[in-house]
């Protein structure tokens, strides 16, 4: 898979040279972590103590599956990066290997763009997290 990303294999690249960095599980899996740890601090130095009065609201029954919550958002957020930008680095693989010509280029560009837009919705769940956690029950 050297130099894989690149049509007609004129430049033989170390592996991974090109390739996105959150292609690997654990760069995504620190990222979100990361935010998880930014919308604590954020609900915290918003609220105190008081942030986690949000686990039994509107009843304490509801603990367990708000707490399973706040496993569920980095989960979310790690796998949906990971999986939509390693999915896009495979169809580039695989054509890249089938027509090593002109057709692999559209689709690199079109990975850019994919890219980004996944980037903005990390960013946007990122900032929907902390901003919830910040908010007051009315």
């Amino acid at each position: 898979m050297d130099g894989a990303l690149l049509p007609w294999k004129i430049i033989q690249l170390p592996h991974g040279e090109l390739a996105a960095p959150t292609n690997d599980i654990n760069t995504t899996v620190a990222l979100a972590l990361l935010t998880s740890v930014a919308y604590f601090y954020a609900g915290l130095s918003k609220k105190g103590l008081g942030y986690f009065g949000k686990y039994i609201q509107p009843t304490p029954i509801l603990l367990p599956i708000n707490i399973l919550e706040d496993f569920t958002k980095p989960l979310s957020l790690s796998f949906r990066l990971f999986g939509n930008i390693l999915a896009d680095e495979l169809v580039v693989v695989v054509l890249v290997s089938l027509v090593p010509s002109v057709v692999p280029i559209p689709v690199m560009f079109l990975g850019l763009f994919t890219s980004g837009i996944q980037a903005l919705i990390f960013a946007t769940l990122a900032a929907a997290y902390i901003g919830e956690s910040m908010e007051g029950h009315h």
